[in-house]
This record gives C-alpha cells, sequence and structure tokens, in this order.
C-alpha cells in the first residue's frame, strides 16, 4: 500500500523560544514539531501540489487542473485572511489559545505566541498551578484582550483564568470543519472571530 504523509512535502514548523509555558513536556520543547499545518492555506497549497505529483506518478491520473484550481483558491484565501489580519493593530496581535495549536497561523499572519491554557501541542497534557500562575502573568504583561480557547480546553481554568485577569474568553474551532464542510470557511470564520475580539 503506498502512502502519502503531509509533513514530507512542507517545511514543518517547530516550537520557537519563549513559545507557551515552559512546561517540560517533550512536544512543547523548543525544536518539537508542530502537527497542526492545516492552520496555514499556504501550507496546504504545498500538500496539495505534492498529493497532485503522488497522484499521478503512482495511480496515472492526471488532476493537474484541478490542484492548480484549489492552489489559486488557497492563494485568494490567504490574501482574505490577511487583509482581514492588517485591519488588527500589530500591537494587539496576541495570542492565547487553549493549546499549541495557532503556531502556523501566528507565523503566517504576524501574530504573537503568549501562551496556552494546557501547554502543548496535545489536548491530553494536564493543567499546573504553576504554569496558571505564569500565563495569567504573561497575559498581563502583554496585555492580551482575549482568551481563545479550544476543543479540550478545561472551561473551569480558562473562565477562572479570564475572571481573575478581566480577559474575555472565546471559543475556537480550530479541529473542526464548519457545517458546509469547507476548509475555506473554516479558516475565514476563524479569523473573523479572533480579528473581532482582539480590536
Amino acid at each position: 500500500m503506498k502512502t502519502f504523509v503531509a509533513s514530507d512535502h512542507i517545511t514543518v514548523r517547530k516550537v520557537d523560544q519563549g513559545e507557551g509555558i515552559p512546561s517540560g513536556d517533550p512536544d512543547q520543547k523548543v525544536g518539537a514539531s508542530d502537527p497542526h499545518l492545516w492552520m496555514d492555506p499556504l501550507t496546504m497549497k504545498q500538500v496539495v501540489a505534492a498529493l497532485a505529483d503522488q497522484i499521478k506518478t503512482n495511480l496515472s491520473l492526471d488532476i493537474s487542473s484541478q490542484a492548480k484550481d484549489l492552489e489559486n483558491r488557497l492563494d485568494a484565501l490567504n490574501d482574505e485572511i490577511a487583509t482581514q489580519v492588517a485591519t488588527l493593530p500589530e500591537a494587539n496581535r496576541k495570542l492565547v489559545t487553549g493549546h499549541e495549536s495557532m503556531g502556523y497561523f501566528a507565523q503566517r499572519y504576524g501574530f504573537k505566541l503568549v501562551g496556552a491554557i494546557i501547554p502543548s501541542l496535545t489536548t491530553q497534557a494536564e493543567v499546573s498551578a504553576a504554569d496558571m500562575a505564569t500565563l495569567k502573568a504573561l497575559i498581563e504583561e502583554n496585555q492580551v484582550k482575549a482568551i481563545f480557547t479550544e476543543l479540550g480546553t478545561p472551561k473551569s481554568v480558562a473562565d477562572a483564568i479570564g475572571s481573575e485577569t478581566g480577559v474575555k474568553v472565546i471559543t475556537l474551532t480550530t479541529h473542526s470543519l464548519p457545517p458546509d464542510g469547507s476548509y475555506f470557511t473554516f479558516l475565514l470564520n476563524l479569523t473573523q472571530l479572533i480579528v473581532e475580539n482582539l480590536r
């Protein structure tokens, strides 16, 4: 059986110095691979091109015209997201999220990753009191305007941090498609929610 591994065809983003909260978790250490590649449409564009090539090689099916159309649509999506983000002052482009899922998005559109409620690339990690104290200090120091929670974020913890810091808590959908099943709607909705709540 032939397989296609998307991450073999992109520049895999690595966890950078100062991201999240130092927790000692192996997948959060500086240099760990970030699996959330779908959060950047231009990274997905690279995947589309590589997949079309592999399908032609392995299955003798030429889907290059469909792939090119999708690549153009992903370029347009990127432009639309960048236009929305440009309306947000650079000083407000600071993200606190449920877990470390927004790295590709932040890297592409110029956001600072301030921290995460679950300081790990997976929602399976634990929340510690020390991590929460560090996160609260980071939120206040960076004058963060919103905390974005996700699937798997402990609601009680997010609400407590929001209450203690005076910062609103907003739910993001980062791991499932909207009712129309569209990746494009998914990223545009997510961008709109982020931009509106960081103004």
